[in-house]
């Protein structure tokens, strides 16, 4: 099993990751249910951190997004 960590993502908001992830990268994360609409379930942002002092709960980040090129 892939051990789950904090990572934060544009200097503020804290999410699990088991995808390996550096500084910088970006990441497909889901939009928190308060805010989703029907079509707007995941939004993309930039590593900041590989560790959080944020202890309380969190969404999944879902990966890396791959670059293209």
């Amino acid at each position: 099993m892939t051990k789950m960590k904090r990572i934060v993502v544009n200097e503020k908001y804290t999410y699990l990751c088991s995808t390996p992830v550096e500084v910088g990268d970006e990441v497909l994360l889901p939009v928190p249910e308060r805010r989703s609409r029907p079509g707007n379930t995941t939004w993309k942002g930039v590593v900041t951190s590989l560790e959080s002092d944020y202890e309380g709960p969190c969404e999944v980040a879902f990966g890396k997004v791959e670059d293209d090129g």
